[in-house]
Formats: C-alpha cells, sequence, structure tokens
C-alpha cells in the first residue's frame, strides 16, 4: 500500500510511480540510482524510497539534470553539434576553422569561447628524465610513449589538483604541448624553433625527411577535426572523471584509454596498415578481396553520427590527395581504395580512414595516426572537463 502524502511532501514520487512515468522496471529505476543518476530520498518515519519529480521530469526530457556535486556527469554539451551534416565547435565549423585558423587557437576556442589568437602556450623542452629515459619493449606504438608523458608530468606537477578554470587551462596549454615534444625525433630531420606550431612539432617526430609545409598544414587541420566530436565514448568517460574532480592528467588518462579502442581512436592505425599492405595500385582488389575472405571488415568506413559523408575526412582527404608534392603512387592506392569501396558498398570513409591514408600517403611512423587522434582529442576532453566542472559550480 502507498503511504499517504501530505501537501509538503507533493513533489515526492514512490517507486512504483517513477517507474510508471519513465516507462521502465523498478530494477531499472535502482540501476539508476546505483549510478549515480538518480537521487534517493528519505522521509522520517519512512522506510520507501522517494524521488523528486522535478528529477524525473528531468529525466523524461533527456537531461537526465544533476545536483552539484552528486558525481554524475550531465549528458548534454554546448561545446559541439552536428547539424545538418555539418560538425559545429561552439556553433562554427569545424571544417571552416580547419582552412582558416591552427590547432592551438581553435583549442583555445574550445576552452574559452574566446576568438582571439592565442598567446605563445608554454613549450616544454623535455618530459622528466626518469620518463624520457624509460625503455619501452620493441614494437610499442608511440601512443604508448603518450600516456606514459600524461603520468610523468601529472607526478611532475605538483599543483595538478588546482581545478579552476586558469589552472586547468594552464596545464592543458602545457601538456598539450609536451605530448607533441615527448615523442623521439625522425631520423635525418631537424628540430624546429622551441616556439613552432604544434604541428611543426608533430612532423619532426612523425615522418622521415624534411619538413614540407603543405604536409604540416595537413597535420595541423587534421588535429583541429579531432579535437571534439561531441559525446563520444572517450569524451564521457572523461567527463566521468572531472565529474569526480579528477585533475587535468587523469582526465586525460581516462580519454586516451577508452579512445584506444579499435572502434574509436584505434582504427587509424589498421588502415595505415591495410594501405601498406596494397603498396601499388595493382593490388588494390587482390588485398581487400583477402581481407573479406578471411571474415575481416575494412577499418576506416561509416560514421553513424552523420546521415551522408563524414565532413572532416571529405575534408582531409580532398586536401590530402590534391597535393602534388607527395607520393603520387601512394595517393592512387588510397584514391583506388575508395572508389573500390564506394563502387561495392557505398560506404564513405571516416576520419579515422582518413588519418590513416595520411600516415600511408607522407609515409609517417606506424602509430602516427593515433597519436594525431589523441592529441587532438585532448584538447576536446580539457574543453569537456572545464564544461562539466562549470556545470557544478
Amino acid at each position: 500500500m502507498t503511504e499517504a502524502r501530505d501537501g509538503t511532501d507533493a513533489e515526492l514520487l514512490t517507486v512504483d510511480e517513477v517507474a510508471d512515468l519513465l516507462g521502465v522496471q523498478r530494477r531499472t529505476v535502482y540501476a539508476y540510482v546505483s549510478r549515480g543518476q538518480l537521487a534517493r530520498n528519505q522521509r522520517p518515519g519512512s522506510r520507501q524510497s522517494w524521488f523528486r519529480r522535478s528529477d524525473i521530469e528531468a529525466m523524461v526530457r533527456g537531461d537526465r539534470a544533476q545536483q552539484p556535486g552528486r558525481g554524475a556527469p550531465r549528458e548534454r554539451t554546448e561545446l559541439t553539434s552536428i547539424v545538418d551534416g555539418r560538425l559545429l565547435y561552439r556553433g562554427r565549423d569545424a571544417v571552416d576553422l580547419a582552412g582558416e585558423v591552427g590547432f592551438e587557437q581553435v583549442a583555445e576556442w574550445l576552452w574559452t569561447g574566446v576568438d582571439a589568437a592565442p598567446a605563445p602556450w608554454r613549450q616544454i623542452a623535455s618530459v622528466p628524465d626518469d620518463v624520457a629515459g624509460f625503455a619501452l619493449p620493441p614494437g610499442h606504438l608511440p601512443l604508448d610513449r603518450l600516456k606514459l608523458t600524461v603520468s610523468g608530468l601529472s607526478a611532475a606537477d605538483p599543483l595538478r589538483f588546482d581545478l579552476s578554470t586558469a589552472g586547468v587551462i594552464s596545464v592543458a596549454r602545457s601538456l598539450l604541448a609536451g605530448l607533441a615534444r615527448c615523442l623521439p625525433v625522425a631520423p635525418g630531420v631537424t628540430l624546429p624553433s622551441a616556439d613552432a606550431p604544434i604541428a611543426a612539432q608533430l612532423w619532426s617526430r612523425l615522418a622521415p625527411g624534411r619538413s614540407r609545409p603543405r604536409a604540416v598544414g595537413l597535420l595541423d587541420r587534421a588535429l583541429v577535426l579531432v579535437a571534439d566530436h561531441g559525446l563520444a565514448p572517450s569524451t564521457r568517460a572523461a567527463r566521468l572523471a572531472a565529474s569526480v574532480a579528477a585533475d587535468p592528467y587523469s582526465v586525460v588518462l581516462t580519454g586516451m584509454g577508452v579512445a584506444s579502442g579499435l572502434r574509436h581512436g584505434g582504427s587509424s592505425t589498421g588502415v595505415h596498415s591495410l594501405l601498406e599492405e596494397i603498396a601499388g595500385p595493382e593490388r588494390v582488389a587482390d588485398v581487400l578481396a583477402g581481407r573479406l575472405a578471411l571474415g575481416g571488415v575494412l577499418p576506416g568506413f561509416g560514421q553513424a553520427r552523420y546521415e551522408g559523408a563524414d565532413p572532416r575526412a571529405g575534408h582531409l582527404l580532398d586536401e590530402l590527395l590534391a597535393d602534388d608534392t607527395a607520393d603520387p603512387v601512394r595517393r592512387r592506392v588510397v584514391c583506388d581504395v575508395l572508389e573500390l569501396v564506394a563502387r561495392r558498398s557505398g560506404e564513405s570513409p571516416n576520419v579515422e580512414f582518413a588519418l590513416g591514408a595520411l600516415c600511408h600517403v607522407h609515409g609517417l611512423v606506424h602509430g602516427a595516426g593515433e597519436v594525431l587522434f589523441h592529441l587532438g582529442r585532448s584538447a576536446g576532453w580539457l574543453a569537456h572537463a572545464l564544461e562539466e566542472r562549470d556545470g557544478r559550480t
């Protein structure tokens, strides 16, 4: 029997009433409680669980509004949206931004909403010696070094729990600069100046031979276009870390852990390997057929968040394939793969394919696409950490 309520308790609902309003079973309501998505209240003299009508109405609206300090991340973001097939950062088209301003300025736009050229980021000449000298096993990916560096920089920062907006942005600038400089320099490459952009720092560590302005510009565009993509799995994880007051380094490590998955930020390496296996245009059909005959899938195609093609991939691939300074045979391989897949399945490439193609055409080191994805997306994870914090103050 439902307990009687007086007028002062009209805001409170029983678990059965909540289940009816949400259209779920009782056990689902309690699951919401265990995950921190719904607060359970008690009344004096009652052993029954009670829930506030305003919380339930918020869940029905879909925003899962949370009380400050409860620890569950918000389910909405004002940072990124996808409208009519366009990716928008704070209302501005990400593809347009990629062609107009550099990665650092876009990162500042995500963090602050201020549309102005940023002050020079504090560049870190080196990571702590014990971190830089840590020997990784043969065959490790560059991403392994990035994760290690985040941990090392965190341990070396006694003020890492300064969660003020200014403190988080200061860490964000130095952390991204440090990640760009933590990888070993490619053979025969001259390091750029300490105040060179992030993309130039990365080129000297991911690419053989001398720097090419057009190619460095393509790296910069790639960083811009992967900086954020709304509430993707890694971003949800990063926001969860931020919601319990994790420091900025831990937020980034949390995002990296999830984004390492092959179905998230890790598939560019599979694309790169596939293109390297093809090697020449005459092998495209045979290699793709061999992959499919073994029950495999072709990495880098399809993006469920767009009804049409992924605009990030379209932009990067247009720029890459129009670059007549790049290897023509490698560009041809990419073109032939795209044409064959489009002809047979109609599938469009996603940004992971574009990153893998960029690595193949410019001969970047194995795993370079993951470096671009994780470094670029770190800007977004930190922007979401700031938004999550601001929503609780």
